[in-house]
């Protein structure tokens, strides 16, 4: 088994993708927000955690896995990229990738895996240089070959549009070619997982699945009892407004006299398509998505679900906090993608 160390690993969506190869075991889960963390060890069992920031994590601390760790994966924090934000060149987390390298200088893995959103590849740092240009100079520096590539989780398998980008780096000592995982899905022969697809075998009252109807939900069944699934009861207010959504529309489509919701993001009070992948999901609660079928936020494990979360990972904390926790995670499905290119790097 192939060890891995998870840096600012959430609730371990990218290392428990990696796992799903069989090839895999992660040793190490770092991360400063112990809700999600509670969840990473819920579902990581026998992973040994820091609740920590990572700019503690220094020599002494990570010598025992000098030289023992094959890949350390990473989602640095992504607010400060993301285009729906300030997009603030001084914001703090903006640097948190230098952090990521300097363990790297530490811990010297043969593979590097770094994810975050698009938004990172237009971001300078306050010295006026591209944040992706500072990344491969920095990795080349200590000896590693790094390429970098842009990929949807719906082109593989994951009921839902998310692009993400993502470094692949390995010691220059390999002398391997670095390839991105091709995509399986989309196509006529393998068309994308739809909404529908993800979410109609999870009836909208009761604890129990209903039967397995397709290859999606064979994937990510495990328990018959739904756990996650406490479906919210709006007032009446937001329940028309709901109402008045048909599937693809947002809050456009509220009449005035309903107050639309606030919010003018295309994708407030969106309503998802049945026959499609997901829009990019973050905070439903936020954003106020609303369930393909029935006039409400889609509830936890509905998420999970269009995450690509099987049906046994268990999300711990507040409704709030766990919706959050699901909004930062890398689907497993695209962890399992990109471990798949990586276990191509590792072997002899």
């Amino acid at each position: 088994m192939y060890k891995i160390i998870d840096l600012f690993c959430g609730i371990g969506g990218f290392s428990y993708g990696f796992e799903m190869t069989k090839c895999f075991k992660t040793v190490l889960g770092v991360d400063c927000w112990n809700v999600a963390l509670d969840t990473f060890s819920k579902n990581h069992p026998g992973t040994k955690t820091e609740l920590i920031d990572v700019k503690k994590l220094d020599q002494n601390y990570l010598k025992k896995y000098i030289n023992k760790t094959d890949v350390i994966i990473a989602g640095p924090p992504c607010q400060g990229f993301s285009m729906s934000g300030k997009r603030d060149i001084f914001d703090v987390r903006n640097s948190l990738f230098k952090e990521v390298i300097r363990i790297v200088s530490i811990v010297k893995p043969k593979v590097v895996v770094i994810e975050n959103v698009v938004g990172l590849l237009s971001m300078t740092t306050p010295e006026g240089n591209l944040v992706s240009c500072e990344i491969k100079t920095q990795l080349d520096k200590l000896g590693y070959a790094v390429e970098c590539n842009t990929l949807n989780a719906a082109d593989y398998g994951v009921p839902q549009f998310r692009k993400r980008v993502v470094f692949i780096a390995c010691q220059k000592s390999m002398k391997k070619d670095i390839m991105f995982p091709s995509k399986t899905h989309g196509t006529k022969d393998v068309p994308f997982v739809t909404v529908g697809e993800a979410l109609d075998n999870i009836p909208n009252e009761g604890d129990t699945y209903l039967k397995v109807r397709n290859d999606y939900q064979k994937l990510m069944a495990g328990t018959s009892h739904i756990y996650n699934h406490d479906v919210i009861a709006h007032s009446p207010l937001i329940v028309q407004r709901m109402h008045s959504v048909p599937q693809g529309g947002n809050w456009k489509n509220i009449p005035i006299e309903l107050g639309q919701g606030g919010g003018k993001h295309s994708n407030n009070y969106r309503r998802l398509k049945n026959d499609e992948p997901s829009i990019t999901i973050k905070h439903v609660s936020k954003s106020m998505i609303i369930h393909p079928i029935y006039d409400r936020t889609p509830t936890i494990r509905e998420v999970a679900r269009l995450q690509s979360f099987d049906d046994n990972f268990i999300i711990t904390g507040n409704k709030y906090d766990q919706h959050q926790q699901l909004a930062n995670a890398v689907p497993p499905l695209l962890g399992r993608a990109i471990a798949r290119s990586v276990l191509e790097l590792l072997k002899k």
